[in-house]
């Protein structure tokens, strides 16, 4: 399929109905970046925001109930894993924390600390799914499969 990206439309031509093999990876790594963006790049714009809107509100969520500090692979190496999946925003909250947090401080972990890890893992975690989501309604797309609700 034939995408445009300013406009999030599939093209009408049978002709451009296939995706090319190099765009599921580019369906996945968008997806991964920002989630909704593969969803997005298939043309399911709605869909695409209502998943941006969930991951995201549920990962800044999390940290504000335990600031940037609970995006830390030394305390919770368990919980970082997932939170990585939440895409870009996990890279830039850690790298904020290596350069800019006080290395002194000393963290509380109470209930706030462990809910924030919980909240930007399950957001990860999410994100995760909706990866999976947008590859597999891409292969499908590329197979002339009946489309899935919500296409």
């Amino acid at each position: 399929m034939v995408f445009a990206l300013t406009t999030g439309k599939m093209a009408k031509s049978s002709d451009s109905a296939k995706l090319s093999s190099w765009e599921f990876p580019v369906v996945g790594l968008l997806a991964w970046l920002v989630p909704g963006a593969g969803h997005f790049y298939l043309g399911l714009r709605k869909r695409a925001l209502l998943l941006f809107i969930a991951i995201e509100l549920t990962y800044f969520i999390g940290l504000y109930i335990g600031t940037i500090r609970v995006v830390d692979p030394a305390h919770s190496m368990f919980w970082f894993v997932p939170q990585v999946f939440a895409g870009l925003n996990t890279m830039i909250v850690r790298l904020w924390v290596v350069n800019l947090a006080e290395p002194n401080t000393e963290l509380i972990y109470d209930w706030s600390y462990n809910m924030a890890v919980l909240y930007t893992g399950a957001a990860g975690l999410l994100n995760l799914l909706t990866i999976f989501d947008s590859i597999i309604r891409a292969g499908r797309a590329n197979l002339g499969q009946v489309r899935l609700p919500g296409d």
